[in-house]
């Protein structure tokens, strides 16, 4: 049973990336990755247009384990579907109403999706009385809330499912109401439907100069590790599970750029989409293990004016070692979906 508390509600989380997938300002990136190469994209192995996937309160959507996953940010009403799944086809596979009684407004942080159609959604919900709770819920499939867990004291606004059914998360700890300091607290924690919260790792006194590391963050699960990209906090974070603690990597976003779209296609193979004011694209990651630090490069052909041919416009996610994106030169625009291989050259 879930039990009220008070908790600051960001509003619309995730909306700018509408915006922001149209521009960018580009600055060519001098430094070279610690590799000695860089990396360049394929052709489209597969191409799906997809119909309509987006409205007035609609997160930028993404795709993962086999599904592109569109959550709306804000909804007020039950009954109202605020999560939906479509299938490699192009259409629509399930769609849930994520809500509870005495609720006033429900926020969608993150979602995910299994790869049966289940949905697992970062949430919160808001009473009348202002006070509200914050929790992770997942369904059936064919869109049915099934199981619910409350995560006091922590907004899960960034969320992925590893291979055995846990769930990970980057989110918030709330802030003070009256010093408006942000609460103590872990920023990446472990949850599991039947035991609740497992592990949590990363204090937020880490970041004790940036507001909201978890907001517009990335985070994915692979076989064997969780990471995430928080470009407010300027940290790259790699934990695998086996592990006892995570690695952190200090990370600047391209100069002059948004971060709008996050993928990984396997260990230390980690792709970002940055873009503002018409001009942006494809990057990926180098890392320097002697600094742990890591630094966004381009991809090849795959960066500049959004109007030119080879220019990613999109970043959807990732299947497999493929990426899922929108490319400049397609007629249909961000309607096509492309599933792209990546190479070193």
């Amino acid at each position: 049973m879930l039990q009220p508390r008070k908790w600051f509600l960001p509003i619309s989380l995730g909306l700018f990336a509408l915006c922001a997938v149209f521009g960018a300002r580009l600055r060519a990136q001098d430094a070279q990755p610690s590799t000695g190469h860089g990396k360049a994209l394929l052709p489209s192995a597969s191409r799906v247009v997809f119909g309509q996937t987006v409205g007035p309160s609609t997160a930028m959507p993404h795709w993962e384990n086999g599904y592109l996953i569109s959550r709306d940010v804000e909804t007020f009403q039950a009954g109202t579907p605020n999560v939906r799944l479509y299938d490699g086809s192009g259409n629509q596979a399930v769609a849930a109403s994520i809500w509870f009684p005495d609720a006033v407004r429900v926020l969608i942080y993150s979602a995910t999706a299994t790869s049966d159609g289940r949905i697992i959604a970062g949430a919160s919900a808001e009473k009348l009385d202002g006070t509200g709770v914050s929790f992770i819920a997942m369904t059936d499939p064919v869109g049915k809330v099934t199981n619910v867990m409350q995560t006091v004291g922590f907004g899960p606004l960034n969320i992925c499912l590893a291979r055995d059914g846990t769930v990970w998360s980057f989110g918030g700890t709330g802030f003070d109401e009256h010093s408006h300091l942000p609460k103590p607290g872990n920023t990446l924690r472990h949850f599991d439907f039947q035991k609740g919260e497992v592990a949590s790792y990363l204090a937020r006194s880490l970041f004790p100069n940036y507001p909201r590391p978890e907001t517009t963050a990335g985070i994915r699960c692979s076989a064997d590790e969780v990471v995430a990209y928080s470009p407010n906090a300027h940290v790259y974070i790699q934990m695998k599970y086996a592990g006892a603690a995570p690695e952190v990597y200090h990370t600047e976003e391209p100069v002059g750029l948004r971060f709008v779209g996050f993928a990984s296609t396997g260990s230390k193979q980690i792709y970002g989409h940055f873009s503002k004011l018409g001009k942006g694209g494809l990057y990926y990651l180098a890392f320097d293990e002697t600094s742990k630090t890591a630094q966004w490069l381009p991809v090849t052909g795959a960066a500049g004016d959004l109007n030119t041919p080879g220019v990613i416009t999109v970043l959807w996610g990732d299947d497999g070692d493929k990426l899922v994106v929108s490319r400049a030169e397609d007629p249909v625009g961000a309607s096509a979906l492309h599933w792209v291989p990546v190479v070193d050259r």
